[in-house]
Order: structure tokens, then C-alpha cells, then sequence
């Protein structure tokens, strides 16, 4: 399963405001429409729509990480519900990691992740993600070496 990440545009925006995730997950990932909005307050975040061929399927959001020159942060990552079980979360989390490594140059990914969101951890680290031992805003951090 590939997928492609493509810049939010005035074509898919209210698109990808509409995604969700299942109702017992909306406390694990804040809604597209926040972190598109967070994108004016911090220039330097990049969010990106997933999509599989044509069909628009998830979000992710990217920010620097300013403390390490040689890192970036995916710091949203979901798939709509509907798309969900196929595959498309782990195609994502490669694609934003190699969009990571292509664009910036990083030697370190790192994300953050809802303690109860057992799911994604499982992702994160079947992915290579070695959990820190840091919590950041009540997550558990994550880091991939490069």
C-alpha cells in the first residue's frame, strides 16, 4: 500500500477538516482543523494531506525541532475512520518519515503519543520508534534514528 503526501490547498482543505478518527480515539489526536489552524502561530509546521491514489484518507502535521538540528517532529499523524485497517497508517508514518529525511535533511524523527493509544505505539515501534523515557505535555516521546 503506498500512499503520497500532498500540501493543503484551497481545493482539499474542507476536505481534510472533515476527517476523524473513531469516537474512542478523538482523545488521542486533536482535530485537523486545529492543527491546520496551529500552522499560523508556528510558520514553520507543515501539514500535509495523505491520500491513497485519489482518494484523501488521513493528515499529518510536521514542525522543526528546535533543539536538534538533526531532528524533525511529526507531530499529528491519522487516518479518517473509514480508511482505518488497511494498512494506510503505517504507509503514512513511512511516507511522513521519508518526507522527513527528503525535505530536511533529518537524521532523527521523533513523535509523541497518548499513553492509552496503545495501537500507535504498537505502530510507532513495530516502525522503529524507541520510546524516550520523556513525557512531553502528558505523551510519551519517540525517536527513529535515520
Amino acid at each position: 500500500m503506498s500512499v503520497e503526501l500532498r500540501p493543503i490547498t484551497q481545493e482539499n482543505l474542507r476536505a481534510v477538516t472533515k476527517l476523524e478518527v473513531r469516537p474512542e480515539q478523538s482523545d488521542f489526536v486533536a482535530p485537523n482543523a486545529v492543527s491546520i489552524a496551529e500552522t499560523y502561530v508556528y510558520p514553520k509546521a507543515e501539514p500535509r494531506a495523505v491520500y491513497s491514489g485519489d482518494e484523501l484518507v488521513g493528515f499529518v502535521l510536521f514542525h522543526p525541532l528546535d533543539s536538534d538540528s538533526r531532528g524533525h517532529g511529526i507531530v499529528r499523524l491519522m487516518i479518517d475512520h473509514r480508511f482505518q485497517g488497511q494498512g494506510l497508517g503505517r504507509a503514512a508514518l513511512e511516507e511522513a518519515v521519508a518526507f522527513a529525511v527528503r525535505e530536511h535533511n533529518a537524521q532523527r524523527v521523533r513523535l509523541s503519543v497518548v499513553p492509552a493509544n496503545e495501537k500507535a505505539r504498537g505502530l510507532y515501534s513495530s516502525a522503529g520508534f524507541v520510546e524516550t523515557g520523556e513525557i512531553d505535555h502528558g505523551e510519551v516521546v519517540m525517536v527513529r534514528e535515520i
